[in-house]
């Protein structure tokens, strides 16, 4: 039986799940103050910390009213003026809100404390608002999901068109109004991709003509990754139990070296489908607020495993906290981590030390691989980063790994720095900005 999804109070009375987003369609004002100020009274309630992102004038009036129910705001509600937060007063910039987010939650997050959020979007009427505003709450919904927090997004219903409300439908678990909550019928957490944002006309043209190949060479190995997989589940399966019935030490290791070459082959038929998912629906350009110590996790539990199996001694410096965040693709940060590491262990001499060091320096994740392996010539540096160059033929591979890594790099606004002497070895070196765009918010703690 299936975990059950945790349940948190939305009010005195009502329940929905945790991290529960919800999108609440009003058209009377003192039932939006009224609601608003249940949602904030449950939370106190609950000893939670309320982020609360609305006008001015709102926030006097819901002050009021928490007066008139005997609840003081000062301690538990950090108060964010919406015409600041999304910048009413220009055109409404998707990285520049998704930042600002960012901000105003990351206190809480390393805190490590119960947090639930509303906020009433403010936008300016523009040509592209809807796919703006479409994508802007997919990216939130994929950030709620990973924080756990319950959030409501408020829309005056009188300036909403119905069109964007059907949109917004989409993108929300749950739709409230003045008097009532249901689940939304239209909501897929996997945002419509022909909805999102991304980069520049040109920019997007080049991108796509140098996947193009990739994504061919993806789809054949998809059909041999199906293959390989079902025979691959039996052999781990008989060699587990193998190796719990066995007493005789030096067999049991064998058994154990079956399974570990059993993990990395599995790892990497995922690795391989993954990324071709992630390619056909183009969710590699869509970012969202992402803890990069549970990416760097991830990676370093089957990294470890490959690097046993070669015999090949895994260094890791790392000093992320599990509550630092920043705003990237999940799935970028790990093809960006896993294939760096890979390819220090695969060319590198067996016995040898590869070392990985992962760090947050001045507003940027540090991210360092070096290894003592076979190394480049500066012939095969110039090379490097183009599609499908291999550097060593005798070593397994695509060719395709660091032609991967670049665009993804590039497209998260970082820098990659390759220092290699052949037969001494390869240094690599990653730079990802943590904050993709300069604080912009004002925000007060209670009044």
């Amino acid at each position: 039986m299936g975990e059950q999804t945790k349940q948190i109070a939305l009010t005195q009375q009502l329940n929905v799940a945790n991290a529960a987003h919800i999108l609440y369609l009003y058209t009377d004002e003192n039932a939006y103050i009224d609601n608003a100020a249940s949602f904030i009274q449950a939370g106190i309630s609950q000893h939670q910390r309320i982020i609360f992102i609305d006008s001015q004038e709102h926030w006097v009036h819901v002050q009021a009213r928490m007066e008139d129910l005997a609840f003081h705001t000062r301690q538990d509600v950090m108060y964010v003026d919406n015409n600041e937060f999304y910048r009413c007063y220009e055109d409404f910039h998707l990285e520049r809100v998704l930042q600002n987010l960012k901000d105003v939650v990351d206190p809480f997050v390393q805190e490590g404390v119960s947090v639930r959020l509303w906020g009433l979007v403010e936008y300016r009427d523009a040509p592209d608002i809807i796919t703006k505003l479409h994508t802007y709450e997919c990216n939130c919904d994929i950030t709620i999901s990973e924080l756990g927090y319950l959030t409501v997004c408020a829309y005056n219903a009188h300036k909403l068109p119905a069109s964007v409300a059907f949109e917004m439908m989409k993108t929300h678990e749950y739709v409230m109004t003045d008097n009532t909550l249901f689940r939304s019928p239209l909501y897929t957490q996997l945002c419509d991709p022909s909805n999102d944002s991304f980069p520049s006309l040109t920019e997007q043209v080049r991108m796509e003509s140098e996947m193009d190949l990739y994504r061919q060479k993806l789809d054949f190995v998809h059909v041999v990754s199906h293959e390989v997989r079902n025979p691959l589940t039996i052999v781990q399966a008989y060699a587990s139990i193998l190796s719990q019935m066995e007493d005789n030490e030096e067999k049991r290791s064998k058994l154990k070296a079956i399974l570990d070459y059993c993990k990395i082959i599995d790892y990497e038929i995922s690795h391989i489908l993954e990324t071709e998912q992630m390619l056909v629906t183009e969710s590699i350009w869509k970012k969202s607020l992402v803890m990069p110590r549970t990416a760097f996790d991830t990676v370093l539990n089957i990294m470890e495993t490959k690097a046993r199996t070669q015999n090949i001694h895994l260094v890791v410096e790392n000093s992320l906290s599990p509550e630092e965040t920043c705003i990237c693709n999940l799935m970028s940060l790990r093809l960006i981590f896993s294939n760096l590491i890979g390819n220090a262990i695969k060319y590198s001499h067996e016995g040898s030390t590869v070392m990985v060091k992962c760090h947050i320096v001045e507003g940027f994740l540090r991210f360092i691989v070096q290894d003592h392996g076979i190394g480049m010539t500066q012939e095969q540096l110039s090379r490097l980063f183009r599609k499908y160059e291999k550097q060593n033929d005798e070593r397994s591979g695509q060719g395709i790994g660091l032609f991967m890594v670049k665009i993804l790099v590039d497209d998260l606004g970082g820098s990659i720095q390759v220092e290699s002497r052949f037969n001494e070895g390869t240094r690599v070196e990653v730079s990802l900005p943590m904050n993709s765009v300069e604080r912009v918010v004002g925000t007060e703690v209670g009044r």
